[in-house]
């Protein structure tokens, strides 16, 4: 019940503080006291803080921290409840102070709160005989409620508590005053509380709205993250593929330097013609040479583009470049041809 009327992101809050103590089998008890005490006492309102103990050594625990009203005592309490690493087990760290210092102050001879730290000590009979599964903190906070209700910790004049001794008796006037102190406390209070409740719900439904924008947010870094892989992955595929072909162009040029042009049979199979030197055959075969290169360039564009192999290529180019080269040397020769006729 607690954990449905809670918003959202309270439920969040407490389930994130609750990730690094000791008894993570017990933490939905632990969500069911938080939940409960906040739903009782809509001042309270859980965060999670640096708690730094006596001793020295501090730790991030989850708290919850607000005014408590206390039944037929004007000044509210500003209290503190503290969750231990250890807790259920360990017992709620408890503080509480007066809401406005500047016009209260702590008791000196409290006999559960120490007028130095604030601190609510051990001998508080609900924090003495603490148990699991019987206490809660609901149960410590209505304690604490009654003990103050009885003795007070403040010492003002309305407290009727003033070194240990009962104050003198007040006149019908002062009780009027008083019961009219009383009366607006308590309006205060509710309207705070009616405050609270409503601030923690926008709260949760922004909380609410700022983890679901998150988790879009994620996703979007996730699809950013692959497209980069994605992309460093074909900006080295691509930087092998210019390797390799230089690597072939290479070889290519050496393999041309090499080579015996023309063959002795493609000499004499051109010899006549040579001897001829018509136009019409210089132009057929300056045709032909022009066509090898168009040729040669589709080709490139087809190996750019992944339509050919780099094997298919270097297979085409050997033939059109055998061919080519007779085409060629047939236009240089019938070229030579004609200028000795002129």
């Amino acid at each position: 019940m607690a954990a449905a009327s809670a918003g959202a992101g309270t439920v969040v809050l407490v389930d994130a503080a609750l990730a690094p103590y000791e008894h993570p089998d017990l933490r939905w008890l632990v969500r069911q006291h938080v939940l409960a005490v906040l739903e009782e006492y809509p001042t309270l309102s859980p965060s999670v803080d640096t708690y730094t103990s006596e001793s020295g050594a501090s730790a991030v625990l989850l708290n919850a921290r607000g005014l408590l009203a206390v039944p037929s005592a004007p000044p509210p309490v500003l209290l503190t409840l503290w969750l231990p690493r250890k807790y259920p087990y360990a017992a709620p760290i408890v503080y509480a102070f007066p809401a406005a210092p500047s016009s209260a102050s702590l008791a000196r001879d409290h006999p559960f709160v120490d007028h130095r730290t604030g601190r609510v000590r051990r001998t508080l009979p609900y924090l003495e005989d603490w148990s699991v599964p019987r206490s809660s903190l609901t149960g410590l906070v209505r304690s604490l409620a009654e003990v103050l209700r009885v003795c007070h910790v403040l010492t003002t004049a309305s407290c009727g508590f003033v070194n240990g001794a009962t104050a003198r008796s007040a006149t019908p006037a002062e009780e009027e005053r008083r019961r009219m102190h009383t009366i607006l406390v308590d309006e205060l209070a509710a309207t705070l509380g009616r405050d609270t409740a409503d601030f923690r719900g926008r709260v949760d439904q922004d909380v609410h709205a700022m983890s679901s924008l998150q988790a879009t947010l994620r996703a979007r870094a996730g699809a950013v993250d692959r497209a980069v892989r994605d992309l460093e992955d074909e900006r080295t595929r691509l930087e092998r593929a210019v390797t390799a072909s230089l690597a072939h162009r290479g070889q290519l040029i050496s393999w041309l330097r090499s080579a015996k042009w023309p063959p002795s049979d493609a000499a004499a199979a051109l010899a006549p013609r040579a001897a001829a030197g018509d136009a019409p055959r210089w132009v057929e075969s300056k045709a032909s040479e022009l066509a090898v290169d168009d040729t040669m360039d589709a080709l490139g564009h087809a190996l750019a583009n992944g339509e050919l192999s780099f094997q298919e290529y270097i297979r085409h180019v050997k033939i059109l470049a055998r061919q080519q080269f007779f085409h060629c040397y047939a236009a240089s020769t019938s070229t030579i041809k004609r200028k000795s006729i002129l």
